[in-house]
């Protein structure tokens, strides 16, 4: 009996799919081994962890969460939680990342909402907050030190702007004057990722990112895509690597030590937030 064309159709359809999903690779950045963390699970506070900063004091990692309204250091060789203040923001606020400099710490909440937290404090009291100049709908996910331009950097994770532009814009925040600067710092071309992951469905949307303290690079997470770019200060993309979802179900933070060891944190989205830690070897898989 002959079998049906559809059929046949279907056959070639899902051998296809299957090896285009068989053949996605999950390669690591020079280094790196991410096929080797080192893994803390965290606690329960932490379970939506949306930013990571690396306190070079004690070595450990100060963290907020999308619901909590403190910051939360992590002591990194057990993973070990404790409130570094106590509430700091308003309870409708939704943070997305921080950054620790040598007096204060910087929250960044989803509406572009910059809070400066004076390292002494521990409520709101003396906390200043620095709205972004636009009223666009945006939604921002991505803070980061960027000590060449005296600045934190605000990267768009979905912003009015960058519709029906295959851009990612980022934006300066200047230390000095404490105003953002009124054009975009940089973008970045999300064909242009797409291309290097050789995926034309690869969802580039920012969710953090880092400075690496030894080649200078911006390493740029998009969770959403379960992606890792690594880029050059002004937005020129040199590599991009595919994030395996089963070890990185949900990268929404991302820190160095100075010795280039990398931490990228996930959300709970299995039920337990983590840590993962990824030693850096300098030198190796050039």
């Amino acid at each position: 009996m002959r079998c049906p064309s559809y059929k046949i159709l279907f056959i070639v359809y899902a051998t296809t799919l299957l090896c285009g999903c068989a053949s996605k690779s999950y390669d690591s950045p020079p280094g790196y081994d991410f096929r080797k963390p080192d893994l803390r699970k965290l606690g329960k506070s932490l379970n939506e962890i949306s930013g990571i900063t690396y306190n070079p004091e004690d070595g450990s990692l100060w963290a907020i969460s999308d619901s909590k309204r403190k910051i939360i250091g992590i002591e990194v060789k057990k993973g070990k939680l404790k409130d570094e203040t106590g509430n700091v923001v308003a309870s409708d606020q939704d943070l997305e990342d921080i950054v620790k400099l040598d007096t204060a710490a910087y929250l960044l909440s989803s509406k572009g909402l910059i809070y400066e937290v004076p390292l002494t404090t521990k409520d709101s009291a003396s906390v200043r907050s620095y709205p972004f100049w636009s009223n666009a709908k945006n939604d921002f996910e991505t803070l980061y030190y960027d000590p060449s331009a005296d600045g934190l950097i605000m990267m768009c994770k979905d912003c009015e702007d960058d519709n029906g532009k295959h851009v990612r814009s980022a934006y300066r925040f200047d230390l000095k004057t404490k105003k953002f600067d009124s054009s975009a710092f940089f973008t970045i071309n999300t064909e242009e990722v797409k291309k290097l992951v050789k995926n034309d469905d690869a969802k580039f949307d920012p969710s953090a990112a880092a400075i690496h303290p030894i080649n200078k690079r911006v390493y740029i997470l998009s969770s959403a895509g379960n992606l890792l770019v690594v880029a050059d200060n002004r937005g020129r993309i040199f590599e991009a690597y595919n994030l395996n979802p089963d070890e990185h179900p949900q990268a929404e933070g991302i820190a160095f030590a100075p010795n280039g060891d990398m931490y990228i944190s996930n959300e709970g989205k299995y039920g337990t937030p983590t840590l993962q830690i990824f030693k850096y070897r300098n030198g190796a898989n050039k």
